[in-house]
């Protein structure tokens, strides 16, 4: 494992994946953090693009109407 500056340890990924860092804010503005996660790249880019298609914005541009 490779050291951090801060003494904490932070793990490499193996070949084809990714270490992904997730924090989520509620409705109710709680953020909510996740512990880092080995994941293949596909499946990355497969979330990450769902995740854009169902985005609040993305209605709102399918609506025409302007982001803010």
């Amino acid at each position: 494992m490779v050291e951090r500056r801060f003494g904490r340890k932070t793990r490499v990924p193996r070949p084809g994946y990714a270490m992904v860092s997730v924090s989520a804010r509620d409705a109710n503005g709680f953020v909510h953090h996740y512990d880092d996660i080995e994941a293949p790249v596909g499946s990355l880019r497969e979330s990450l693009a769902i995740l854009h298609l169902h985005s609040s914005e993305m209605d709102a541009a399918h609506r025409g109407e302007a982001g803010a």
